[in-house]
């Protein structure tokens, strides 16, 4: 009789007790810390058989789950798995939201009417539904962390996708479409980079040229950019956290303009002479790097991004956020006629359906062209013989249409055409 600590093919730790002629196991999980928690329990059910007082009943009992502490192991198990960004995102959501709501209550009683109030107290206290569908989205893959170890059976947030749409249909006032700038406004923007930004206007062309991600231009190296088939390879992205892979996770290729590429190629000539100038040993590998030849800091390009947006409002261009020039791009390409699917592809959409979701109301339409549907009809099928043929003549027809079919039977097996039916 004793408590024994073992680890299973699948890398969990499981504590196994046999007392009385019974065995009972209890799975703790596949991280370090979970392996001393384990031999932490079968030490005290040792001892506890050890002087007799052992009761099965008491090491079968479920032991309380805290949510602040299922919320901190979830973020130390899964960190090196998660894009710095992400990492950041999570953990600010578990301070500033989940810990303050939730706190220890364990996460057994957590079932969907304390959902629904965590999400009411969340709109009162004015959070966007992004904020409140990323916090629902962190605590659900929890719950599925604690499914998997079978320290739960069900996940509340199962149905999450319908329950953000009530929150969404319950704050919005209007249907919210991707804003973009039009043509006249984006010119007048990268007019004012160009006089007083000209460092950062040829990320700005880029971004206008291509829809592109902010922290893909400035992942760009010049091994990436293919000059002779005019195509970039987008293959990492740089953003406040550092560096990482596109939000797909995947590459892509992109075109770019002629006008596009012989700015780059200018840029690059550029960047060949401040070698010189600056005495570097070689060329920098950042296309948008900074002014000592490093990878480009994204704070520094926010900064320049203000600036520039400052003196376009001032100049009656909309105030919208830098991304937009990528729903600028979409827009543009969509009302263009371009097929769905390029564009996906172009902005990096695992599915076209997520590109039609965002931009369907800047595909062409034109209800009132109804061209194609005019048949080109011109031959008509005569629904009987002609009246013009009497008696005699129809018989005869009838008795050679006869003897054709008795010299040229129908082969067996084969089905009846129209006339024999």
């Amino acid at each position: 009789m004793s408590a024994k600590v073992y680890k299973r093919k699948d890398g969990s730790w499981w504590l196994r007790t046999h007392h009385a002629g019974k065995k009972s196991e209890k799975r703790f999980g596949p991280a370090k810390k979970d392996k001393a928690q384990a031999d932490k329990v079968a030490e005290k059910i040792n001892a506890m058989i050890a002087i007799g007082t052992f009761d099965p009943s008491d090491a079968q009992r479920e032991q309380p789950i805290p949510c602040d502490a299922a919320l901190e192991r979830w973020l130390v198990i899964h960190n090196s798995g998660l894009k710095r960004t992400t990492a950041s995102l999570y953990q600010g959501i578990a301070k500033n939201h989940l810990k303050p709501h939730f706190g220890s209550k364990d996460m057994r009683t957590i079932d969907n009417e304390a959902v629904l109030s965590f999400v009411d107290s969340m709109t009162k206290k004015g959070r966007a539904p992004g904020t409140i569908k990323n916090a629902l989205a962190f605590l659900r893959q929890v719950f599925n962390a604690l499914i998997e170890e079978e320290k739960l059976k069900r996940n509340p947030l199962s149905n999450m996708g319908r329950l953000m749409r009530r929150v969404r249909s319950a704050s919005d006032t209007e249907v919210k479409i991707r804003e973009a700038w039009t043509r006249s406004e984006a010119a007048t923007l990268l007019e004012i980079s160009w006089a007083h930004e000209p460092r950062f206007a040829p990320l700005l062309e880029l971004m206008f040229a291509t829809g592109v991600r902010r922290g893909e231009a400035l992942g760009l190296k010049w091994e990436d950019v293919d000059f002779d088939n005019e195509k970039i390879l987008i293959r990492r992205s740089i953003s406040t956290q550092g560096q990482s892979t596109p939000k797909s996770g995947k590459a892509r290729r992109v075109v770019m303009t002629s006008r596009l590429a012989d700015q780059l190629f200018d840029l690059l000539a550029l960047r060949q002479q401040g070698r010189i100038s600056n005495g570097w040993s070689e060329t920098p590998d950042w296309v948008f790097c900074s002014e000592t030849g490093t990878a480009p800091i994204a704070r520094n390009v926010a900064r320049v991004w203000e600036r520039v947006r400052r003196r376009a409002v001032a100049s009656g261009v909309r105030k919208l956020t830098l991304h937009s020039a990528r729903h600028s791009w979409a827009t543009w390409a969509l009302q263009a006629g371009k097929n769905i699917k390029w564009v996906a592809d172009q902005l990096g959409h695992a599915d076209p359906s997520t590109t039609l979701k965002h931009y369907a109301h800047a595909m062409p339409e034109d209800d009132t062209d109804l061209s194609f549907l005019d048949l080109d009809v011109t031959k008509r099928h005569q629904a009987s013989p002609p009246v013009e043929v009497g008696a005699f003549e129809a018989s005869k027809y009838a008795e050679s249409w006869c003897a054709g079919r008795e010299s040229n039977p129908r082969p067996s097996g084969s089905k009846p055409d129209a006339l024999s039916s």
